[in-house]
């Protein structure tokens, strides 16, 4: 009998990092097992799948036993497509209402695992094939603000840093965290009320203007530079849509006291780049302004500017901005469309059209390591999971092993250096 036919399946609630329930799914086939659990963001685009169907959590659960098992059981789990186009049939909505994109993404990635464990191979051979070797280089967050700190630190929601010098994935990972301790000895200088407060992500929160906070985290890079001798470059992530008044027009910058036009909010992060030096800039403008993506990416040089809540890992949306170039770098959020293979085809088309890749987490996160290895399958150069805390460690720690089991065959992604003007 074929070992990877899915026999049973569970579902239950579970307390993601925010203290929220999400969905855990577990995938027994005959000699295998998956479990896997959904994350949720805080900052979510609006053209996000739906996360949990009317009715909540115990909706979707009820979902999974009711409508999700009965179609999958005896369904191939090695088929990820099969797998993933019955979870879209079964909801028969474009945005997975009917049973939750985050319950579809739950089941599809517990499936592909619970094919993987009874295949005898990681997740992220399975998914990539035999000649899988490349690791990313992980963005990490810092500094907190916006949404991820309720409104207690600056107005950019995340101050990252890149160790674009290291030579290995846990070098790369460690050189991270000395920025974060660096930065800790740093902040009582500007800020006296410092207590060691963290964000959703495991980043400083800190009261502090966004000019104060970018100079900090420089310092800190430069300080870290010397010790490790190795470049690390500065990101970050604006979040522009939840700086976005619509009514006005206007972005506000609550904790800065400023209101930003668009053109303002261009010229803006220019001055920023510039000034910082900064290697990565996500979501500059607001989820619908492709044309001022377009303009920073033709404008600024040596700098990667990313889409998040302009793409939200959509096919179509990602369509339309290769159609004018609206940036030069994708987010990829498995739970912003629901299942694996979606997120994968987003992935490769972006990656076909030049793109770079970013596999990432959410603020609100579990310790399912699924990304880890979602990020090594497809080959992305660059992981956004954060620097520390459980469940952004566990997705860290899972690198670190699979550099591990690659032994001499691991390299790091050189697509990202060659874009921010680095030496391939």
């Amino acid at each position: 009998m074929q070992t990877t036919i899915i026999e049973q399946i569970n579902a239950r609630k579970i307390l993601d990092s925010r203290g929220d329930f999400t969905i855990e799914v577990e995938v027994f086939t005959t000699e295998g097992y998956g479990r896997s659990a959904a994350p949720a963001g805080a900052s979510r685009g609006l053209h996000e799948v739906v996360a949990f169907p009317e009715g909540g959590i115990e909706a979707a659960i009820k979902a999974v036993n009711d409508l999700v098992a009965p179609e999958l059981i005896g369904v191939d789990a090695a088929d990820q497509n099969e797998v993933d186009q019955i979870l879209h049939l079964v909801d028969g909505t474009e945005n997975f209402s009917k049973i939750g994109g985050a319950t579809a993404l739950a089941l599809s990635m517990a499936s592909a695992k619970a094919a993987a464990s009874a295949l005898g191979v990681p997740l992220y051979r399975h998914l990539g094939g035999a000649n899988v070797k490349t690791l990313p280089y992980p963005v990490g967050n810092v500094l907190g603000g916006g949404k991820h700190v309720k409104g207690l630190a600056q107005d950019i929601q995340e101050v990252l840093v890149i160790p674009v010098g290291a030579r290995s994935f846990v070098e790369a990972a460690l050189i991270n965290v000395k920025v974060h301790k660096e930065l800790a000895r740093l902040i009582p200088k500007v800020f006296s009320g410092f207590l060691g407060g963290k964000g959703d992500e495991g980043a400083w929160v800190a009261s502090l203007s966004s000019y104060e906070a970018l100079q900090l985290v420089k310092d800190a890079c430069v300080l870290v530079e010397d010790d490790v001798k190795c470049e690390v470059k500065i990101g970050i992530d604006l979040a522009a849509s939840s700086l976005w008044d619509p009514e006005k027009r206007l972005y506000v910058y609550r904790r800065d006291g400023r209101l930003r036009s668009s053109e303002d909010q261009y010229q803006y992060v220019v001055e920023l780049v510039e000034k910082y030096g900064l290697a990565y800039v996500e979501d500059p403008f607001h989820e619908e302004d492709f044309e001022n993506f377009a303009k920073l990416t033709k404008d600024v040089k040596n700098c990667l500017i990313v889409g998040d809540d302009l793409y939200v890992t959509n096919i179509k949306r990602l369509k339309e901005g290769v159609k004018i170039r609206a940036s030069n770098g994708v987010i990829i959020k498995p739970n912003q469309v629901g299942t694996l293979s979606d997120a994968f085809n987003a992935l490769q088309y972006a990656k076909d059209n030049g793109y770079v890749t970013v596999i990432s987490h959410r603020s609100g996160e579990t310790e399912d390591e699924t990304i880890a290895h979602l990020a090594v399958a497809w080959s992305s150069p660059l992981i956004k999971t954060g620097v520390i805390g459980g469940e952004r460690t566990v997705k860290l720690n899972e690198l670190i092993r699979i550099e591990e089991e690659l032994k001499g065959r691991a390299v790091m992604s050189r697509r990202f250096i060659s874009v921010i003007g680095g030496e391939l």
